[in-house]
């Protein structure tokens, strides 16, 4: 079956988006629910706070910055000929509004949830930030991670796009999971949140997404 986005980037020579298996979303729920579980062994052997971390940490850690993918979308539109750049459109729409939903949505989803971040002796705990003046400010909450979530959503769409480069992208999006748990920013389980959330978010978006956003003319 081909993909709403095949069928409106406006160019017969547009890939297909390839459909997520099923086992995808399953494999990645049952790894959600054990990471609950072990999230308290997995914190516990993170670096102290206050480690610091070197470059390449940061830039895995890029890859869940949104401007990150706003410039990604612009170098595919620009660096392609004139034959491909309706092609390239519907691509850099189809990674930025990936990443930017599944944020938006983890985002939101850490205000709901309210999982306060991991605390030295309280590691994989699901102690609860109370409800306060400041409500919405989502900085002492976790689950789901935003950081995750923006680069998991923007490999997913990539991946779906060209396959050949799934490997690279899952893995690339796999180390800034990593490291926000490295860092202690968030658990096991927040980041793997993060991938299911963008699954899920890149077929709906793929089944949703209308015409007028993806017809983008030369």
């Amino acid at each position: 079956m081909s993909s709403t986005l095949e069928k409106f980037s406006g160019s017969s020579s547009a890939g297909p988006v390839h459909e997520i298996p099923l086992w995808t979303y399953l494999a990645t729920s049952g790894l959600l629910v054990a990471t609950v579980f072990l999230d308290g062994a997995i914190s516990s052997r993170m670096p102290r706070e206050g480690t610091s971390f070197g470059d390449f940490h940061h830039l895995l850690r890029s890859l869940g910055y949104l401007p990150t993918w706003f410039f990604v979308g612009i170098l595919l539109i620009t660096s392609a000929p004139t034959s491909l750049r309706k092609t390239r459109w519907s691509a850099a729409i189809f990674i930025n509004l990936t990443a930017m939903v599944t944020g938006l949505i983890a985002e939101l989803l850490k205000i709901l949830i309210r999982r306060r971040d991991p605390v030295a002796g309280r590691e994989g705990s699901w102690d609860l930030v109370p409800w306060g003046e400041h409500w919405w400010d989502g900085t002492d909450v976790c689950f789901p991670s935003g950081h995750s979530a923006v680069a998991w959503g923007a490999a997913i769409a990539i991946s779906r796009r060209w396959p050949g480069s799934s490997p690279w992208m899952m893995l690339l999006a796999a180390g800034c999971a990593a490291g926000r748990v490295q860092a202690r920013g968030h658990n096991s389980s927040d980041v793997i949140g993060s991938l299911l959330l963008a699954l899920i978010v890149s077929r709906l978006i793929d089944r949703s997404t209308p015409k007028d956003m993806l017809s983008v003319r030369n």
